[in-house]
């Protein structure tokens, strides 16, 4: 008895070890996207580029995402993730110390693609990693804490590459984070062993999506074209439509729009990012609370999803119509906050939908999926600059947009994402409108 409490200690141990290196896994990931907003002023005067060239720069990062985050999430499931995400972080590293050598628009463009390639995979791994560490009664809270490293990651390395952005140069920053992404490979390759753990795979729950099937052994192509699925990665593509007009763009808004000085660029910069931890932090607890209470992927995950994503669009609305920089700065910090519930419901969601041996698939696709929104977003917020009667117009544009892609996206999955039986779902959490 005293052996197995000890084993059970010790194997607790191992899984907030691999926790807390994923969470640093996405605290690089994200702190490497970041440092081109924050570069983007220095780069855009040094290699002379139009608003809707650096729109191609924010866009270009995102056009082989896709694609590796799919081939990335069939390959963990065939070798194991531990291998693919060392692999994965090394291309990182690779690319960010050669963006030093960038000295014209077009090599800029190379070097976001490949750093894309290379990233795409990171978070749906991410996801795929600590999902087959966790007890599933822990899922959200620890996806979470796994997720929220993403936003900290920007919150944290704000201040750090604004200096030294400003003190040695932009490209110092990119050294800076390439050698952060090899030591972190040493420490993953040295602490964390594959775990296989597909013989004590949990069923899903009795309120699955698709109740007439086993959705562990069912097709995984039916699921890919389900209408649960498109609808939430419709919902991620929103998501990150937003988040990635909040990396490439909010800090250049917020400098040449808003006329904030570089002292204050290092603290506003990073609100958004830290309000952004704190929201995925309270409404995972109260998404894993509910779904305890009630065992009900629906009532738990998506009847919070939805709302926070209209939340989000509200605040990007309000944001574009305020005239006070202070109103401004809090609205558009909240819209980027709300916009973000996606990158840590849609995971724990897909969990409930396939068997574990393919979720290394389904996040990969997912995240295929919501990197389309990172595609359109910096690019359709650079044209509206560029062709708009001056830049302010041309970034409310850009913001209202987003507010309305939220909204048309988020309202979708609160009112259509269901289980095909709706007997065990009180009428009084329903929207009205399929209330029957």
């Amino acid at each position: 008895m005293v052996q197995k409490k000890v084993q059970g200690v010790g194997a607790l141990k191992r899984v907030w070890v691999v926790i807390f290196l994923l969470f640093l896994l996405t605290v690089i990931s994200n702190a490497d996207k970041a440092i081109i907003g924050f570069a983007s002023v220095p780069i855009m005067d040094e290699l002379g580029l139009s608003p809707e060239q650096w729109g191609m720069v924010g866009s270009v990062f995102f056009l082989l995402y896709s694609i590796s985050a799919v081939t990335g999430g069939a390959l963990a499931d065939r070798f194991g993730t531990r291998i693919v995400i060392a692999g994965m972080v090394a291309v990182w590293s690779l690319v960010q110390f050669s963006t030093i050598f960038v000295t014209s628009f077009w090599y800029l463009l190379i070097t976001r693609i490949i750093l894309g390639a290379g990233e795409g995979p990171s978070y749906s791994l991410a996801m795929t990693a600590a999902s087959k560490w966790l007890p599933k009664e822990k899922l959200g809270i620890g996806l979470t804490l796994v997720s929220v490293g993403g936003p900290l990651g920007v919150a944290i390395s704000a201040p750090i590459l604004m200096h030294l952005i400003l003190t040695y140069g932009w490209r110092s920053a990119f050294v800076t984070t390439g050698i952060v992404g090899a030591i972190w490979i040493s420490c993953w390759l040295w602490l964390v062993k594959e775990k296989n753990n597909l013989k004590n795979e949990s069923s899903v729950t009795k309120d699955a999506f698709d109740s007439s099937t086993n959705l562990s052994e069912s097709k995984f192509s039916s699921i890919l074209l389900s209408k649960n699925f498109i609808l939430i990665a419709l919902c991620g593509f929103a998501t990150y439509w937003s988040f990635t007009i909040g990396l490439n763009w909010l800090p250049n808004y917020l400098g040449n729009v808003r006329r904030l000085s570089a002292e204050q660029l290092q603290i506003v910069v990073a609100l958004p990012w830290i309000l952004i931890t704190i929201s995925q932090i309270v409404f995972s607890a109260i998404s894993d609370r509910l779904y305890r209470k009630t065992k009900s992927v629906v009532r738990a995950r998506v009847f919070v999803l939805g709302p926070v994503m209209l939340a989000g669009a509200v605040c990007y609305f309000f944001g574009t119509i305020v005239s006070s920089n202070f109103m401004a700065i809090t609205f558009l910090s909240l819209g980027l906050t709300f916009g973000c519930i996606t990158l840590v419901q849609g995971p724990a969601i897909l969990v409930d939908l396939v068997s574990k041996k393919h979720q290394g698939k389904i996040q990969g696709w997912f995240m295929a999926f919501t990197s389309l929104g990172g595609i359109a977003g910096p690019y359709v917020t650079g044209f509206l600059v560029e062709n708009s009667s001056n830049p302010m117009t041309g970034f409310h544009y850009s913001f209202q947009l987003c507010a309305l892609v939220l909204l048309v996206f988020g309202g979708l999955v609160w009112v259509a994402v269901r289980p095909k039986k709706l007997e065990n779902t009180p009428n009084i959490l329903l929207p009205k409108n399929i209330q029957s």
